[in-house]
């Protein structure tokens, strides 16, 4: 990926993270709270159970991925490739017809899984003892026998296609990039609609 070397997105930021992470975070915050109103909803199978959990941890995504970065050290890359492999989880088969969305109740797993299976893809070296780290940084409430169970299911909604190619890579960068402008301009739609048509991270994913 020499093209994508010189987007700013895989910058560091003013603590020393890729600027990636606060973007990528900002992203999921806002699919959370416009999709709030589905954690009240009954969970009717498995998948959406599991990514629930038993607990929903008190931390936002930001300060759970800045936590998780700490122990990880991730490249800026890793969050680009969580960015692809969730909105392509969102959009699979497997979870339209769970019926799963981005909201309080699910975003930290779903990162959680989207991250750190784009970490052990990215660099083996993650690959050993990154689900570790996901109690401390979800204050106990995410324990590393999940991600093992969540993971899984993840990897077989997307077919397991890890792989990302320049060209996919460098629009993710630059639905980063525009992360701030995309969430501004997004326009008013009922839960039903984004829901029905399929709509992942809407403000990231390619059109």
């Amino acid at each position: 990926m020499a093209l994508a070397a010189d987007c700013a997105v895989l910058d560091r930021d003013e603590k020393g993270n890729p600027r990636a992470l606060r973007l990528f975070a900002s992203l999921v915050e806002a699919e959370s709270r416009y999709f709030a109103g589905a954690a009240s909803r009954p969970a009717e199978n498995e998948l959406v159970r599991g990514f629930r959990g038993g607990a929903t941890p008190d931390v936002g995504i930001g300060e759970f991925l800045e936590r998780i970065q700490r122990y990880l050290h991730c490249e800026g890359s890793v969050y680009v490739l969580a960015a692809a492999h969730l909105t392509r989880f969102v959009r699979s088969r497997d979870a339209r017809e769970a019926g799963i969305l981005i909201e309080p109740s699910t975003a930290h797993r779903l990162v959680s899984v989207a991250v750190l299976v784009a970490a052990k893809f990215a660099s083996a070296p993650y690959a050993p003892n990154s689900p570790k780290v996901l109690p401390v940084c979800s204050r106990q409430s995410i324990l590393p026998g999940e991600f093992v169970a969540l993971e899984r299911p993840f990897l077989r909604a997307i077919d397991y296609r890890l792989f990302v190619n320049d060209e996919e890579f460098l629009r993710f960068c630059g639905r980063l990039e525009d992360a701030p402008k995309r969430i501004k301009k997004r326009k008013a739609a009922t839960v039903e609609e984004d829901h029905r048509r399929g709509r992942a991270l809407p403000v990231v994913a390619a059109s």
